[in-house]
């Protein structure tokens, strides 16, 4: 079974080598390294998580009130994420571990999707991601930092 995760770029240089980052954003942070981040940990762009040309124009970052259920943007995210074959997606995300266990030569491959936004930030498309996998029988929770 899939362990799956939301985190934010941030703590990227924080996973353990069998977590994998998987983008949902349109646009990479400049400082995050092609697949692979200072510290080597792995991470990849997911297309079909990242918002697509109906979400342009809808966030203007200033979110007042900062609730999910009134952003113009994540409503329109959610309904992009509706579109998706769950079960076409969930067997790529398979697909894709099966190929990085044998590519890297690790066990055990946990997957987070990034977003920029801290987990204190409810205007996120975290929200958005956990509520369609949830909604769609899929476990998912907010990987935290243990040091």
């Amino acid at each position: 079974m899939l362990k799956l995760y939301t985190s934010y770029f941030a703590q990227l240089r924080n996973f353990p080598n069998n977590l994998i980052g998987l983008s949902t954003a349109v646009w990479n942070p400049k400082w995050l390294q092609p697949n692979r981040d200072k510290n080597g940990a792995l991470w990849l762009d997911i297309p079909p998580l990242k918002p697509g040309k109906n979400c342009d124009g809808l966030c203007n970052g200033q979110c007042n009130p900062r609730h999910p259920n009134d952003c113009a943007f994540l409503n329109q995210y959610y309904q992009q994420l509706k579109e998706i074959d769950i079960d076409k997606f969930i067997d790529k995300l398979n697909n894709l571990k099966l190929q990085i266990e044998q590519g890297e030569h690790l066990n055990n491959i946990e997957f987070a999707f990034l977003v920029y936004e801290t987990p204190t930030n409810p205007c996120s498309e975290r929200v958005i991601i956990q509520k369609w996998l949830r909604e769609n029988g899929i476990p998912i929770e907010e990987w935290e930092y243990i040091r």
